[in-house]
């Protein structure tokens, strides 16, 4: 896909999880004057995993710049609002969270228990291990690129 064919897809996924970062915003009752902010990134970030994933990297590794994307913009405007860098990175980050993967672990595990037949147990179970450990390294690292560029900045300002 060419440039131009992508930037389309790729400008309606950012639209919608700026939506989805704003209503999540909204729920944890960010301020009026950040939401704009929290939807930006919320944008910005998901366009950077989709357009990696696009680009032929997997959602696991694709997930840690968008989440130093996330990291990076909300302890710069953390330290430009006085505020906590978490009122720009908590909605932004929801809408990176691998929900499917870990719903599909959790029913694959209780596919297994409720399976009578014990020859497609291993397949179901390999699927669901599979699938357990996208999430668990999803989170990780989005966990890990938010929380890094805030590290960072802090040990420079206590060097200085």
């Amino acid at each position: 896909m060419s440039g131009t064919e992508l930037a389309w897809p790729l400008a309606q996924q950012g639209c919608w999880a700026a939506v989805a970062t704003l209503g999540f915003s909204v729920l944890f009752n960010v301020p009026k004057y950040a939401l704009p902010y929290c939807a930006l990134i919320g944008a910005l970030a998901y366009v950077v995993r989709a357009g990696l994933m696009n680009g032929g990297i997997g959602i696991v590794l694709a997930t840690l710049p968008a989440a130093l994307v996330i990291g990076v913009l909300a302890t710069a405007l953390a330290q430009r609002f006085a505020v906590s860098g978490v009122l720009f990175s908590a909605s932004p980050a929801i809408p990176l969270v691998p929900g499917s993967y870990a719903y599909k672990a959790v029913m694959g595990l209780v596919m297994v228990a409720d399976s009578p037949h014990l020859e497609h147990s291993g397949d179901l179970l390999l699927a669901a291990f599979d699938n357990g450990i996208k999430a668990t390294l999803i989170i990780l690292l989005l966990s890990f690129g938010i929380a890094l560029p805030g590290l960072v900045w802090s040990s420079f300002r206590r060097a200085n």
